[in-house]
């Protein structure tokens, strides 16, 4: 039922199950003043799938005049089509054979999935930043996509100075986006955002499809990374975190956190998990964290006393920190060319030459616009950087955005407040860009270049290593604003 403005769709769920198929629905209606299909009543045909919208004038004495029909029509990005206004007759022939004829059309504009193929995803961003930096933050976003198994087929940005507290954006533009993401075939969509609870439920009320969040997909990327009992631990205790204060959000939607990436396992709903048990729970891993922590002490202690020196590595994610301590160290550490795609901290010993050795530890990448969440449980692995001798900072120079990477690391360590420990900034991927570009960046921040691929500046890493730490002597700064 509806009044004379509109007529409110309830939720109809998914009749068809199958790629590219219809709802399994028209809708039917009237339009009181003579007017013919609306711009609502198009974006709802193609936000629901529908087999057909059509609605009926009405004459003033109450009879029926002229129908209009809308359908989809199939293409890259599906639209619409209008038939009439028209006469019942009329409408009741073009109908005949409609629905099985845009099926099929549908079903070629699309390369059907192979089984076990990724996931993809629309990704959507909002906010006033300027061009270029939108750009770089999709392209992250696409890149932590890529190493949680979702393809990225599509990236829409709306410029908003003040995001819709229950949308995030406006709900014609949500609309329009969802709209796209179903005509590209699209399994999900990716926020560039930390979605608020009220959000998580509004949008996901709004749409069928699976909404993530970019703290949401990076949880999910730590779940798989994670293999130690410290960094199952931390993962777990992030997610819940995160889902306290969406309790009251929509089952669905939270059951992706547990689920993990792909979306399909049951997860946690606000049935099973409720306020006071979760409570619980944060409070048992947090004991336990502490617990591994003094195990650590420990052992930390037993080098200490033993004299050998400490290393620790830091850097945004996907720099070559691993890289860079199997060259250094003859390790064999899993390489990969994605977004954390080491979670775990490792430690190895290091050879100085002149019979010296210390012991260098990694420490979870960085990433720019870490959700509070996340950085809140994981800065206590941060914070084992202060019982450093010494600190590496690596950047990827071959990155484009190697400057703000740079100033991430940068920040953290001034808030640990470790800006007197000896550091040493490391140019990874030299032998990526020109040679001349990178002799300036290296004099410029006072850093090393050096390609833990090839080789190319490793010896004169390990002899600065040795002498900062036998005995320190400076510390080296890197002016970002010089760059």
């Amino acid at each position: 039922m509806g009044n004379d403005h509109e007529i409110v769709i309830p939720n109809l769920g998914q009749l068809r199950v199958a790629e590219k198929r219809l709802a399994g629905i028209r809708c039917f209606h009237t339009h009181l003043k003579g007017e013919g299909l609306t711009q609502d009543d198009l974006n709802d045909l193609l936000l629901l799938r529908l087999d057909a919208m059509a609605c009926a004038q009405v004459r003033p004495d109450g009879t029926a005049d002229k129908i209009s029909l809308a359908h989809i029509s199939p293409g890259a990005e599906d639209t619409y089509s209008v038939f009439g206004p028209a006469s019942v007759a009329s409408a009741n022939e073009f109908f005949g054979g409609l629905v099985e004829n845009v099926e099929s059309a549908l079903r070629k504009t699309v390369v059907t999935k192979k089984v076990g193929e990724s996931s993809s995803a629309l990704l959507i961003h909002v906010s006033n930043l300027p061009r270029h930096a939108m750009d770089f933050s999709l392209d992250e976003l696409e890149e932590l996509a890529k190493s949680a198994g979702i393809t990225s087929v599509e990236r829409v940005i709306q410029r908003r100075s003040v995001p819709d507290p229950k949308y995030l954006m406006g709900q014609g533009k949500l609309k329009e986006f969802m709209i796209k993401a179903l005509s590209i075939g699209a399994d999900m969509v990716i926020f560039d955002a930390e979605l608020t609870a009220a959000q998580i439920k509004a949008i996901s009320d709004f749409t069928d499809m699976d909404v993530l969040d970019r703290t949401q997909l990076i949880l999910g990327i730590f779940e798989k990374r994670a293999e130690s009992r410290d960094g199952k631990i931390r993962v777990k205790l992030a997610q819940m975190k995160y889902l306290l204060p969406r309790l009251g959000a929509k089952e669905s939607a939270l059951s992706r956190i547990r689920g993990g990436i792909g979306l399909r396992g049951p997860g946690e709903t606000t049935s099973e998990v409720q306020r006071r048990h979760l409570q619980g729970r944060i409070s048992f891993f947090e004991k336990e964290l502490k617990r591994l922590k003094q195990k650590r002490a420990q052992k930390k202690g037993g080098r200490i006393r033993s004299g050998v020196e400490t290393i620790s590595i830091i850097g945004y994610t996907n720099a070559g920190k691993s890289s860079l301590i199997n060259r250094l160290t003859g390790s064999d550490l899993m390489v990969k060319n994605l977004l954390f795609s080491t979670l775990d901290p490792a430690s190895r010993k290091i050879w100085l030459g002149e019979g010296r050795h210390a012991v260098i530890s990694d420490t979870v990448g960085l990433i720019r616009n870490m959700p509070e969440t996340l950085m809140g449980v994981f800065r206590a692995t941060m914070e084992e950087l202060s019982e450093a001798r010494l600190i590496i900072n690596v950047v990827d120079v071959s990155n484009p955005d190697y400057e703000n990477h740079l100033e991430v690391s940068n920040k953290l360590l001034e808030e640990l407040g470790l800006n007197d420990t000896p550091k040493i900034t490391v140019f990874n991927k030299v032998d990526l860009i020109d040679a001349e570009m990178a002799q300036n960046v290296c004099k410029l921040c006072k850093g090393i270049g050096v390609s833990a691929e090839s080789g190319t500046g490793i010896n004169e890493l390990l002899s600065e290593i040795s002498e900062k730490l036998y005995p320190p002597n400076r510390s080296e700064e890197c002016d970002i604003n010089k760059l």
